[in-house]
């Protein structure tokens, strides 16, 4: 199956999953500065001034904000490139069942490979196909019914 050319499939779902990401992160970069820097200033305690030991520690974190912030991007594309797996599944699920509940000619669905829920495509096709038999029999009986009230008059 072909590559996908967007990142965000269903944009409100895989925004969602970024936005929890991002606070992850973020929860995640606190606590890693915070521990680091208690560990400096500890260190130094009794070798320097609070004040000074402080300082060298929050200058001490620069490198570490530097790389989780080079990080977030990387994080939040992954994240959301992963997401199409089960996102981009649902969303051609959901397109299938509104034609069928409004009508609509439907054809059968594939997932790309690789994708998440392969089981939902073959399920969804296979009620296709008993759907579209249903109708083309209901055609014939209704043919059929037709012919019959035709030769009673």
């Amino acid at each position: 199956m072909s590559q996908r050319s967007r990142i965000l499939v269903d944009p409100k779902v895989q925004w969602s999953i970024g936005c929890r990401i991002l606070c992850h992160w973020a929860l995640f970069l606190v606590c890693l500065v915070s521990i680091s820097a208690m560990v400096r200033i500890m260190a130094a305690a009794g070798n320097q001034p609070f004040g000074e030991a402080w300082r060298s520690a929050a200058l001490a974190q620069l490198p570490i904000l530097g790389v989780m912030f080079i990080l977030l991007p990387v994080f939040l594309r992954d994240t959301l490139k992963l997401s199409n797996r089960f996102a981009g599944p649902m969303y051609r699920l959901r397109t299938g069942l509104r034609s069928l509940a409004e009508r609509q000619p439907t054809t059968a669905i594939k997932f790309r490979t690789g994708d998440f829920w392969q089981e939902a495509a073959t399920d969804f096709n296979t009620v296709l196909s008993d759907i579209e038999a249903l109708k083309e029999e209901n055609a014939e009986l209704r043919a059929k019914l037709d012919e019959l009230q035709v030769v009673e008059v």
